[in-house]
């Protein structure tokens, strides 16, 4: 079984206040999302029930982490564990690949 994935990079076209999200893959080992953010838009600090990891796609989105803070851009990508806050903040509009791991390969069955 494989999955193609296109839009990776699309941006936010909408006009509200938070990033949008669009669900691109689901499977039993992972979810993958993607998320578009213009100039500004954040997303506060929350933690994600699976392990993840973020890819720049487009732009400039900073990313905070443990009192860290990575700036993800096109060809970087930044891994957190399971229950770690963290938070954005859209620098430029840009676009972040969100990959979800869970399902039984993530809780090691």
């Amino acid at each position: 079984m494989h999955a193609y994935l296109t839009d990776l990079d699309a941006p936010n076209d909408t006009t509200g206040d938070r990033p949008t999200l669009r669900r691109l893959h689901l499977s039993d080992t992972e979810t993958v999302i993607r998320i578009a953010f213009r100039a500004g838009q954040q997303m506060r600090e929350h933690t994600a029930a699976h392990p993840i990891l973020v890819l720049g796609q487009t732009g400039e989105i900073d990313f905070t982490v443990e009192n860290q803070t990575h700036r993800l851009r096109p060809g970087t990508a930044v891994t957190v564990d399971r229950m770690v806050p963290h938070a954005l903040t859209a620098v430029t509009d840009g676009t972040v690949t969100l990959v979800m791991i869970h399902g039984s390969r993530a809780q090691g069955e």
